[in-house]
């Protein structure tokens, strides 16, 4: 544990802000679970957690600053996390020192502040679990509804129907078919939702 005392409360918030940034972003990010970060070069990349991204827009760079190229945050961890959680700078240098072992002063985070962040942590993580569930089922759904589409435009081609009715019947489903993947393939989450939710992939997926 690094231990560090100050002489003044000016001395003391500006050690523990130095020592905070010398810690790796992307490792404080890990920590407090606030976006899933993957390799991309020299950068690390991910979804923002500023905001409702869809495209992976969120860059970390060697020099411990994070910008989202979507919503334009740009900062270092502690105003990210001082972002995500709600809390102030100072609150959260703080809890950052005081996970990661640094000992600067004896004045702890707020309880307040400690719930909150705790709270928004919990939030995040299932928010996310939900969108990695969502996305499993869409792309299960894409995939059969894709084979769907193979099939019926092959039967179609083979002349494979018995009257004009299972023409008009083939020609139904697959205009229904090409319309929920082009759902699924938007980026609008209510038409992801709707195409999902639609009883013939509903069925697909139990």
């Amino acid at each position: 544990m690094i231990q560090l005392h100050a002489p003044n409360s000016l001395s003391r918030k500006s050690n523990i802000f130095q020592l905070v940034k010398q810690i790796n972003t992307v490792d404080i990010i890990h920590k407090y679970n606030i976006a899933n970060m993957h390799r991309h070069g020299r950068y690390w990349v991910g979804l923002c957690p500023v905001h409702q991204d869809k495209k992976p827009s969120f860059y970390t760079f060697q020099d411990n600053k994070c910008k989202c190229w979507g919503c334009g945050f740009y900062g270092d961890a502690i105003d990210l996390v001082a972002k995500v959680y709600g809390l102030r700078p100072i609150e959260a240098a703080r809890m950052i020192a005081r996970d990661f072992g640094i000992e600067v002063d004896n004045r702890p985070v707020s309880l307040e502040a400690r719930r909150k962040a705790k709270q928004l942590a919990i939030e995040a993580a299932q928010k996310r679990e939900i969108e990695k569930i969502f996305k499993q089922k869409r792309d299960r759904a894409l995939e059969i509804l894709s084979l769907f589409v193979r099939t019926t435009n092959h039967v179609l081609a083979a002349g494979g129907y018995q009257a004009h009715y299972d023409l008009a019947e083939l020609l139904h489903k697959t205009d229904y078919q090409e319309y929920l993947t082009e759902c699924l393939l938007s980026k609008d989450p209510d038409l992801q939702l709707m195409a999902l939710t639609a009883p013939e992939v509903q069925q697909w997926l139990e």
